[in-house]
């Protein structure tokens, strides 16, 4: 149960209603965690437009952003977001094996060399920002990452510890279609880093 009411779409009026249609007309429902968030209308409208243009935005193709942040939400424990980002994945053809997998830290035979570097590197971001040293980001250079994509990958991960921030604070309770998803289909997210 969360640990605030969730707004209900069909009461909110103003700014909160607005984003509630604009979000409903994305995913054709409301999630709890913009139910959660809406009692702060603008900067949940700000932070939707921010989510859309982050995944978007840039060079890098969306699928591997939906692995940053489902790599993100995993290295910081949310299991709600880590269910979501799988759902995305699911929708784009991987298996749970294959999520699982990149999830945890294996390199992904669905991504290229080039790119399970790029996952490497969100994996630190998330786990510790301040962590990132000049050589990891002359790796992703060498890798053949250009400046902009790894302020891409930056902003990806940064957007998801936000969002991870809000669930997990105020324990947003998984939605219907995420049950089965993430922890329960082996993520333990409860493992203690080494």
């Amino acid at each position: 149960m969360a640990r605030v009411a969730l707004l209900d779409p069909d009461q909110a009026t103003g700014k909160a209603r607005e984003v509630f249609e604009r979000v409903k007309g994305y995913y054709r429902m409301v999630p709890g965690l913009q139910k959660a968030l809406t009692y702060l209308p603008e900067t949940t409208d700000a932070l939707w437009t921010l989510s859309l243009a982050t995944a978007q935005e840039g060079n890098i193709r969306e699928e591997l952003k939906r692995v940053f942040f489902a790599v993100t939400a995993y290295e910081v424990e949310c299991e709600y977001c880590t269910a979501a980002h799988m759902i995305a994945l699911l929708g784009k053809q991987w298996s749970r094996d294959e999520c699982v997998e990149v999830i945890e830290g294996r390199p992904s035979p669905r991504l290229s060399e080039k790119e399970n570097a790029a996952v490497s590197f969100a994996r630190v971001v998330a786990r510790r920002p301040a962590g990132v040293t000049d050589e990891m980001t002359d790796e992703l250079r060498a890798a053949g990452w250009t400046d902009a994509e790894i302020v891409e990958i930056v902003a990806a991960v940064a957007l998801m510890k936000y969002t991870t921030t809000v669930a997990s604070a105020l324990d947003v309770p998984l939605e219907k279609a995420m049950e089965g998803v993430g922890v329960s289909c082996g993520v333990p997210l409860d493992r203690l880093d080494g």
